[in-house]
């Protein structure tokens, strides 16, 4: 497996409940592989998907740990972007919360990003 860089860290911490999640910018209505992978045992799950109209992606039945930290990649090291810049992948982290699983859904690891000018 090669290593791909940059990597962009979202600062995002996701309640291990999420149904899904949501990231980067890629050509709209397009199908990619989607790999997640557990930074501490490097355990990959993969995924089928297709960017939305607007080119976002996201992947739905993750399986995350509480207290993890996790990297998404694009498979072949094909780039996604976030505030006009390219990135190879994207990471976060993993909270336990006492959150209902029915209150959570698709978490969107740029919410919280501001596109400086």
């Amino acid at each position: 497996m090669s290593v791909c860089s940059p990597c962009f860290d979202s600062g995002i911490i996701v309640d291990h409940c999420a149904s899904g999640i949501t990231f980067g910018y890629v050509t709209p209505s397009t199908g990619y592989q989607v790999n997640i992978r557990h930074n501490a045992t490097n355990r990959i799950q993969s995924f089928p998907t297709e960017s939305d109209a607007t080119g976002m992606l996201t992947i739905s039945g993750i399986k995350i740990d509480p207290l993890q930290g996790y990297t998404i990649t694009l498979m072949s090291c094909e780039k996604f972007v976030i505030c006009e810049q390219e990135y190879d992948c994207i990471s976060f982290s993993v909270v336990n919360s006492n959150i209902d699983p029915s209150e959570t859904g698709v978490i969107n690891l740029l919410d919280c990003i501001e596109c400086g000018g």
